[in-house]
């Protein structure tokens, strides 16, 4: 009984030896990449080029892959796209293997097309890093146990083009919470598409007002030209706010200056903790008098 319990323990601390000792070659893998990001104004037509640094900072080879992408981002998302400015972008060299310390310049050229439907863009080179595969072992020829740990490096490449310059944000949809409690955070979420022609900075607030309490909450994102966002704002009733409650959003937006609006109203019903508690307690002291229940609970107080 007692030589197989044993067995087992062996058998973990064996496993946990054999992952503990491959967490060398994780922590010890690193890319770094510069300049950060590349920002062009560019013509119809017209081609630039430019090149990122990337060096392995690690103490262990990395095999890399470059890959030219649309970038796509709001407050939740970061995703991307094979199409628009990302067929625009290409890359030399697309993959290749960096020793410890060494260093290797990937070059990309970037290339107008003759017609543009938008004047602002956001493409990126992502880089992506990992450790080359396990190695088999001479003496068991059997495959080390390891874990590989990527690593991916996004660089920006933001363009400017000429074009007519049209500030459009459109509302898809929009929620709001209608029922809160007391410490309960609710989500404001907000589904919006630029389908104008330029980038779009938004700010703005939401301004939440009940009979005794006023409260607001910033807004604040960008979103490009074709793209979608998904803007998520959150507010938590504190212990004195209860009853009905407006909520007015104003989202301001401009390439430079927000001069355009959004605007929603919702109405929310904050209920507080400490009133469900009394009613919970009304409730049980009805009961227990309309059935003559007797307390459990007593309390003697004597005189001397």
């Amino acid at each position: 009984m007692f030589s197989g319990k044993i067995k087992k323990f062996l058998l973990v601390v064996s496993i946990l030896f054999i992952i503990i000792s491959s967490l060398g070659s994780v922590l010890g893998a690193g890319l770094r990449a510069s300049p950060p990001e590349f920002k062009y104004d560019l013509k119809p037509s017209q081609t630039v080029s430019g090149q990122v640094t990337l060096t392995n900072i690690g103490d262990v080879p990395m095999d890399v892959i470059v890959e030219n992408k649309r970038l796509l981002k709001d407050s939740i998302h970061l995703l991307y796209s094979n199409k628009g400015i990302a067929t625009w972008i290409s890359i030399n060299p697309t993959n290749f293997t960096l020793a410890p310390g060494e260093s290797k310049s990937i070059k990309f050229t970037l290339a107008a097309p003759a017609e543009i439907n938008y004047s602002d863009a956001v493409g990126a080179l992502v880089i992506r890093g990992v450790p080359p595969d396990t190695q088999r072992d001479n003496k068991t020829n059997l495959s080390n146990l390891g874990i590989r740990q990527g690593i991916e490096l996004v660089i920006p490449i933001i363009v400017g083009l000429p074009g007519p310059i049209i500030e459009s944000l459109q509302l898809l949809d929009h929620k709001a919470p209608i029922v809160l409690l007391s410490f309960m955070p609710g989500d404001f979420i907000y589904n919006l598409n630029n389908n104008g022609t330029v980038y779009a900075n938004m700010t703005g607030n939401i301004e939440i007002n009940g009979l005794i309490s006023s409260h607001k909450v910033p807004i604040e994102g960008g979103v490009f030209p074709e793209d979608n966002y998904t803007l998520i704002e959150k507010w938590t009733p504190g212990f004195s706010d209860f009853g009905l409650y407006s909520a007015d959003t104003t989202i301001k937006y401009g390439r430079y200056q927000q001069t355009k609006t959004i605007k929603t109203h919702d109405t929310i019903l904050v209920i507080p903790v400490w009133l469900i508690i009394l009613i919970i307690l009304g409730t049980v002291v009805w009961y227990m008098r309309r059935n003559d229940i007797k307390s459990p609970f007593r309390i003697k107080i004597e005189r001397r």
